[in-house]
């Protein structure tokens, strides 16, 4: 595969992220619309006891 191609191979897969990246946050925001979800501070406590290894 020459340089152009994978430039043009990496520029379409960067872009295929970026489309599905949006459509996740969309769907988060219609999620929180809808009340649907998790507490944001009991889901950091969470994340901070995982990474952390500690109690919160």
């Amino acid at each position: 595969m020459s340089p152009a191609q994978q430039v043009l191979e990496y520029s379409s897969d960067v872009v295929e992220r970026q489309k599905q990246t949006r459509e996740k946050v969309l769907e988060s925001y219609n999620d929180i619309s809808l009340g649907k979800g998790r507490d944001c501070n009991e889901f950091f406590d969470e994340l901070e006891k995982r990474l952390i290894g500690v109690e919160v």
